[in-house]
């Protein structure tokens, strides 16, 4: 058996275990408390902190409150009670309130929040029979930084070494900003820190690149991200680059005559900053009378003469550089329409006395070719392969005829020897006066020259010659 101080403990201890079944049985332990486990507040502006209460119907709420733990213990900023109203500290009276008070909602907003607000703030709710229930959230203080542009300290050369373009600043942030530059040049970022005395950071980023005239205008965008800003800060900065006058001259189109009027030359010069000073001058001679300088236009108050030819210098400065441009200029006697004309009917002409040219040579050809003897036989049987009449042995074989000597003649030759030979005969049968004497003797073995054997060969005309085997 059991003392009975013992037993008087026991029965204790069993009503308080039945106390919790019949609680859990009942629902009563269906009453909540929900807050977020962590709020960012931005310094100078308001912060809500939200408080749900979730009460079973079996429970009535008695009272909702907000305390704040510090290093000296918890004090209480704000309480709601349904039957006798809200009661708030007079430190927070000016800027804590509740925002719909109820069984339901203990939410609080704190306005013009200060470093000096960062802690743990805990949501109260008192039931009955139930008691207390509670939730914790922490609050952390965020600095909005300031953000804006700056230019370099130097000014952007077209041609110049790396310069600092920009520089985009997030001043006094809490926690450090990020910040970046978009842009589609090939430039370097450089990033540098600053810690300041309130506990916020300083973020500064510098962008360099090489200038040059052909990014003139373009823009660089800063880009700042931080939890106390709804969306990306986005900050544009135009590139301002100075470059030396960039000149070209209108007005010259290459088809200057003598005698055409109201005619001039203007200079154009693209610079940055804008161009302050123009001059014409001519390099070749003096400027001709008649012609004037009106700023950057050169007028020719006068048709053009053949003097008025030459080279002529458009110089332009601005505050960064002097620059110059050079135009030849050139004064026809004609226009370019006239002398496009003289060149057709030149054209015109020459072709017809081509044709004409043409016409009468292939007359003369007609004509020839009508009159020309037909071939002779010895022309079309010249020139014969080997094989068409086997050359007869060497020692038979006469002289070969040169070449160069054509079949129709070769003819002509022989009847002319014909001819002659007739004659000859004719004449020995005529009686001669001449003296007696012995007859002169003739070799029987004397060979006829190459004329007669050739005419012997060939009876009548008829010639055949081989010039690949060089015999007749």
């Amino acid at each position: 058996m059991f003392p009975s101080y013992q037993r008087s403990d026991l029965g204790q201890q069993g009503k308080v275990a039945l106390f919790y079944l019949f609680c859990s049985l009942t629902g009563v332990w269906g009453s909540q408390v929900l807050v977020p486990q962590r709020v960012n507040a931005v310094l100078g502006k308001n912060v809500t902190l939200e408080c749900r209460v979730e009460v079973a119907s079996n429970l009535t709420l008695t009272q909702s409150s907000w305390e704040r733990r510090l290093p000296s213990g918890s004090v209480t900023v704000a309480v709601y009670n349904p039957l006798y109203g809200i009661s708030i500290p007079p430190e927070f009276l000016n800027r804590l309130y509740f925002r719909s008070p109820s069984s339901h909602d203990a939410t609080i907003v704190l306005g013009n929040v200060g470093y000096a607000d960062v802690g743990i703030y805990t949501c109260k709710v008192a039931t009955f029979p139930l008691g207390n229930t509670q939730a914790s959230t922490t609050v952390n203080v965020l600095v909005e930084p300031k953000v804006y542009v700056s230019a370099g300290s130097s000014a952007l050369i077209d041609g110049g070494n790396d310069t600092v373009v920009a520089t985009c600043i997030a001043e006094r942030a809490r926690p450090p900003a990020e910040v970046s530059w978009e842009s589609n040049l090939f430039g370097q970022s450089e990033v540098q820190l600053f810690d300041e005395a309130n506990g916020t950071t300083s973020t500064q980023v510098s962008y360099l690149w090489q200038p040059t005239r052909h990014i003139q205008g373009h823009a660089l965008t800063c880009v700042v991200r931080h939890p106390a800003l709804q969306r990306d800060f986005r900050i544009p900065y135009q590139l301002n680059v100075q470059f030396a006058p960039d000149i070209s001259v209108v007005g010259y189109d290459g088809d200057w005559y003598v005698g055409r009027k109201n005619v001039q030359m203007a200079c154009k010069a693209n610079a940055n900053p804008p161009a302050n000073h123009f001059r014409w001058i001519r390099l070749d001679s003096e400027m001709q009378e008649g012609v004037e300088i009106m700023n950057s236009t050169l007028l020719f108050l006068r048709p053009l003469q053949r003097n008025d030819s030459g080279v002529y210098r458009c110089e332009v400065a601005n505050d960064i550089n002097l620059r110059s441009r050079d135009v030849r200029i050139l004064i026809q006697d004609q226009s370019q329409a006239e002398r496009s004309n003289s060149v057709v009917v030149a054209g015109a002409v020459m072709g017809a006395v081509l044709a004409l040219f043409l016409i009468a040579v292939f007359l003369i050809v007609i004509l020839t070719a009508r009159r020309a003897p037909p071939p002779a036989f010895t022309d079309k049987v010249i020139d014969l392969p080997p094989t068409h009449k086997p050359p007869p042995p060497y020692s038979e074989r006469a002289p070969a005829i040169p070449l160069g000597v054509h079949a129709s003649q070769v003819a002509w030759l022989c009847q002319t020897r014909r001819a002659d030979c007739s004659h000859e005969a004719t004449d020995r049968q005529k009686p001669t006066t001449s003296r007696p004497g012995p007859p002169a003797a003739q070799s029987p073995t004397q060979r006829p020259s190459r004329l007669q054997w050739v005419c012997h060969q060939s009876g009548t005309d008829r010639v055949y010659i081989n010039h690949r085997e060089h015999y007749v």
